[in-house]
């Protein structure tokens, strides 16, 4: 009876494999932005989905359970990845020894009549300088700003999770805005909306 019990796991995986992939893949890309860790995560998703099968009562869909494995393994990725990182934040990459800002119209408010947004939100173009401005921000700061922007987390959840200060938390996100709007300012706007 054990013996059937395994086959019918493994038949159920392989159904699994083949319905729930494509979903997994494409939203692991999406929050790790690496298509060869993407893949290595979803491959351990399902080794664990099968290591854990007795588990899974059918409460939630398959790939509700699926997703939230997923989760919990990027989730540990991103731990590994900032807790690893020795790289400090410098005050002086943004502002000089009075706290003023070195470049000054970085704080500056864009004109809304320099761009339409739903123009950029189905520009390709677009979305492809903000990928290469986001993987030019700092490993720490990118995965503050994938916690908060992409994975939607609560600022106290991140804390806890990366074991941050409330104040850092803000820092970092203060300063990956004005990054990614000074990469942005460079390499899209001021070539009047032409990827560089």
């Amino acid at each position: 009876m054990r013996q059937n019990s395994i086959s019918t796991s493994a038949f159920e995986l392989e159904k699994w494999i083949d319905d729930y992939s494509k979903t997994l893949l494409d939203r692991a890309y999406y929050l790790l932005s690496d298509k060869e860790d993407a893949k290595d995560v979803v491959q351990e998703v399902f080794l664990s989905a099968y290591k854990s099968r007795e588990s899974f009562q059918g409460k939630s869909t398959p790939l509700t359970w699926l997703t939230s494995i997923l989760q919990h393994k990027i989730a540990d990725i991103y731990k590994k990845r900032y807790n690893g990182n020795s790289q400090s934040l410098s005050f002086e990459t943004f502002f000089d020894k009075h706290g003023e800002w070195i470049e000054p119209d970085v704080a500056d408010p864009w004109e809304e009549d320099e761009f339409a947004v739903s123009t950029l939100l189905n520009n390709d173009s677009f979305y492809e300088v903000f990928n290469q401005c986001l993987g030019n921000l700092p490993r720490q700061w990118l995965i503050v700003v994938n916690k908060c922007y992409l994975q939607e987390q609560k600022a106290v959840e991140i804390c806890r999770e990366l074991n941050l200060s409330t104040a850092n938390y803000w820092k970092l996100l203060q300063r990956s805005r004005l990054q990614l709007r000074k990469c942005l300012d460079i390499h899209w706007f001021k070539l009047g909306g032409q990827n560089a």
